[in-house]
């Protein structure tokens, strides 16, 4: 078919315009195909095609079930609805207690497998649910530079842009030890090393609660300031917070929604809680907030999963509900009920599929 009955172009034009279930299929159609599906321009083509056109895009929902066991699915996203459920036990080579999710980054999402059996937490997986393809990141050769029975890790997931390459950073803090040492994992050369990171050593990197990368920076809240680690450059940079009144009653956390960096303030008073979403804007050098918008009070708002592109959010209550809430309408609608043991530990996010092949170190330009 390739060379005889339609021109090539007009074939790879057809196939990247199919979702990635099929063309993982089709890769076995001929050697020809095979080559062409696995091609980085055709990658390249065929993500663009789909982040274009709103094509293969889907949710992934991780909660913690009743039993302390660690759930992930993926959800449709038109309904929400449950499309399947995927069992992360085989991407660790060893059993984890607890789970951190972080992306989507071009489709891929970082794993984190916490386990009480390893010390340094090394159990790190990259993971393609498209393609059900998943990378088991390498063990960490450079030891922290003090031994501490108490260290903690924080981490940033994206890509340098200028060199196409997917990247993870390891913050890791001794707590009463300094300085922080920040390491980097490159997928070109599937290794990491340490860099020098010059930031404030006080301020105390904060766990993204959402996706948090955008165009070639990763962002986190600490203390007053939102640092942002330029993934091309291997530099911090600090950002001021809006001038938010500090409310024992509140919290706050980075987020990016509809491409742009974004702070997101949840305050609470006896059994409600509501939100102030404010969006930060860049002009030259300078970095400055504004108050976009607010989520009325509500009764039945535990934790915010997601901000949707269509302009809905999505919540999940404390009695285990999925539910999606209209901003303009302000209705709620429930989605499913899951059986959850702990909000804490709940992660929904939208992602559109790709097919880059981790473990031959492509990735979407």
């Amino acid at each position: 078919m390739l060379s005889c009955d339609l021109p090539e172009d007009l074939v790879v034009e057809i196939l990247s315009s199919l979702p990635v279930k099929s063309l993982m299929r089709f890769k076995c159609v001929c050697k020809s195909w095979h080559a062409l599906i696995r091609n980085h321009s055709f990658i390249t083509q065929h993500h663009k095609w789909a982040t274009s056109n709103n094509q293969g895009c889907g949710v992934v929902f991780k909660y913690l079930f009743r039993q302390r066991h660690t759930c992930v699915s993926l959800l449709s996203d038109d309904t929400l609805e449950v499309s399947s459920n995927i069992d992360i036990s085989p991407f660790f080579p060893e059993e984890i207690d607890m789970l951190v999710i972080d992306g989507p980054c071009n489709g891929i999402f970082f794993l984190y497998g916490i386990s009480s059996e390893r010390y340094y937490g090394e159990e790190i997986v990259l993971w393609n649910p498209a393609t059900r393809e998943s990378k088991v990141l390498p063990i960490i050769k450079q030891r922290p530079q003090y031994s501490s029975p108490y260290v903690t890790f924080n981490f940033g997931f994206g890509i340098d842009p200028k060199k196409n390459d997917l990247k993870v950073v390891r913050i890791v803090d001794f707590w009463q030890r300094k300085p922080l040492q920040f390491e980097v994992y490159n997928l070109s050369t599937d290794s990491w090393r340490v860099i020098d990171g010059s930031v404030n050593q006080l301020y105390g990197f904060e766990f993204a609660k959402f996706p948090s990368y955008l165009n070639g920076f990763y962002h986190w809240k600490a203390s007053r300031f939102m640092i942002s680690f330029d993934m091309s450059n291997e530099v911090f940079q600090e950002t001021p917070l809006p001038p938010i009144i500090e409310d024992p009653f509140s919290t706050n956390a980075i987020a990016i929604i509809n491409d742009s960096v974004s702070l997101i303030v949840q305050y609470f008073d006896v059994d409600i809680s509501w939100y102030d979403v404010w969006v930060m804007s860049e002009t030259g050098v300078e970095r400055t907030w504004t108050k976009k918008f607010k989520i009325s009070p509500h009764p039945d708002f535990d934790r915010m999963l997601e901000f949707r592109e269509d302009g809905l959010v999505l919540f999940q209550y404390s009695d285990g509900w999925l539910v999606v809430y209209d901003r303009k309408t302000q209705e709620v609608r429930n989605i499913a009920k899951y059986e959850i043991s702990d909000l804490s530990h709940s992660f929904a996010v939208s992602y559109t599929e790709t097919l880059v092949f981790l473990n031959e170190g492509n990735v979407v330009e």
